[in-house]
């Protein structure tokens, strides 16, 4: 597996997905990737979540998930960057774990 893909931290069968600033970025992202039945991670600057900085690389956080579930993460990924999630028709409230992409083929 390439370095680039492979974070230090991440388990063997895991595969970097994105790194964002502080765990309270990552936790949406993680919401949103477990709710739709991919199960994802954290790898944390120790320092940087005790301390709370962000400052050069400190309080960066590497979200991972197993390389089966990456094309389903990627593609969760670009919905909610396209603005294509949609709350699902049988959720009772429109909360974040609710969110999904539309499915295969219907754009809107």
């Amino acid at each position: 597996m390439p370095d680039e893909l492979h974070h230090a931290g991440a388990h063997e069968g895991e595969i970097e997905l994105l790194r964002v600033q502080g765990q309270i970025n990552a936790e949406p992202i993680l919401a949103a990737l477990r709710a739709n039945g991919i199960p994802a991670r954290t790898i944390g600057e120790a320092l940087g979540s005790v301390y709370g900085l962000t400052l050069d690389g400190l309080g960066e956080v590497t979200i991972v998930v197993p390389v089966e579930y990456e094309p389903q993460a990627i593609e969760l990924l670009a919905a909610a960057e396209g603005h294509e999630l949609e709350i699902r028709e049988d959720a009772v409230e429109p909360l974040l774990s609710n969110l999904a992409p539309p499915p295969s083929g219907e754009k809107e």
